[in-house]
């Protein structure tokens, strides 16, 4: 029984969330007691049976072969997995209805994910579903219902936070980031990389490790920080995939990362985003970073309308200004944000 449960936690959705790491030791070994198990009928190895061919092998069929049998036994991680290989896997002939069926499913089982994607889909509306208010306050209330103690604790750590006692905020973020909260996750990350000092006690590797844990989640700013740290590191392959992932997740950062990267010609070989192929070589390329930029620019939001609205611009008058005219106007328009900046801070 400990196992199952112990398993069935990092079956918890994204799927890129790791298996315990006695698993990833002998995994030839690991698989050949799982599946003795799933014959036995365990819910939670063929759910992890399917973990390890989606991520170990990257069968998306088997993955959804070993979910569907698990999910068949009432394996609740086993249902939202399921939904989400039909919703966000390109390489699966996604079916987004059977998806949403599957994600009020597992909801309906307290699975709090699931609760969170049905509420989001019942308010908003897919083809062929019509907006549904009142479904959407009742996953809503389900989701509150499962998490009052996580809601408390976030709660917590921000209060600790703003009586500037960080050591307190790490060690309340520090006990839901161990549990899979991604957003503690990336609180926890930001707080030993911006205050390690006052900070008491040690932390091990603590912005790599809970950041990249965070970004796994699919939470889209840690995979933004993650793409910018591998970019600092010059691993320019590896910051690709984490900037895409971001834009995937709606983050317009991401996007302008790899504009970045088109820009300055960092290889990044092949990147898909939204079903569309980029090549990322050696060689600077504007007008795919203006491309990727005016993408970035056009999802409105105040991020991608400050950050890529001044490189689009900054993209335009380089072309056509002297190096020196260009300079005195990046600091004008530096200034001006600046000052944009202190009044909202002020005004707030």
């Amino acid at each position: 029984m400990q196992f199952s449960i112990s398993l069935s936690f990092f079956l918890s959705l994204p799927l890129s969330v790791p298996p315990p790491s006695f698993l990833l030791f002998q995994v030839t070994k690991a698989r050949v007691l799982l599946e003795k198990s799933a014959k036995m009928g365990h819910k939670s190895a063929l759910g992890t049976l399917g973990y390890l061919e989606l991520n170990e092998n990257n069968n998306v069929t088997g993955a959804v072969h070993y979910f569907n049998q698990s999910h068949k036994l009432g394996d609740t991680d086993a249902t939202h997995n399921l939904a989400v290989i039909q919703s966000f896997y390109q390489s699966f002939d996604s079916d987004p209805l059977y998806a949403h069926k599957m994600f009020r499913l597992a909801a309906e089982r307290g699975h709090k994910d699931s609760a969170m994607v049905s509420a989001e889909q019942c308010l908003f509306g897919l083809d062929n579903v019509q907006p549904n208010c009142n479904d959407a306050l009742r996953y809503l209330k389900l989701l509150s219902s499962n998490n009052h103690l996580v809601t408390r604790k976030l709660r917590e750590g921000s209060r600790a936070f703003e009586d500037k006692e960080m050591t307190l905020a790490a060690m309340r973020y520090m006990v839901l980031a161990e549990a899979g909260v991604e957003v503690a996750q990336y609180n926890l990350a930001w707080l030993c990389q911006e205050y390690p000092a006052e900070i008491q006690y040690a932390i091990p590797d603590c912005v790599t490790r809970y950041s990249t844990l965070s970004a796994h989640q699919g939470y889209g700013p840690s995979q933004v920080y993650l793409g910018n740290l591998l970019a600092r590191q010059g691993r320019w392959y590896d910051a690709a995939r984490w900037y895409s992932r971001a834009v995937n997740s709606s983050i317009p950062e991401g996007l302008h990362g790899l504009g970045v990267m088109a820009l300055n010609g960092y290889p990044g070989n092949t990147i898909t985003i939204n079903t569309t192929t980029y090549f990322f070589g050696s060689q600077p390329n504007t007008t795919l970073a203006r491309d990727l930029w005016l993408q970035c620019f056009n999802m409105g939001s105040e991020d991608s309308l400050l950050g890529c609205g001044l490189s689009l611009l900054a993209l335009t008058l380089a072309k056509s200004c002297p190096y020196y005219i260009l300079s005195v106007i990046s600091l004008y328009l530096l200034s001006v944000v600046s000052l944009a900046a202190v009044f909202t801070l002020v005004s707030g």
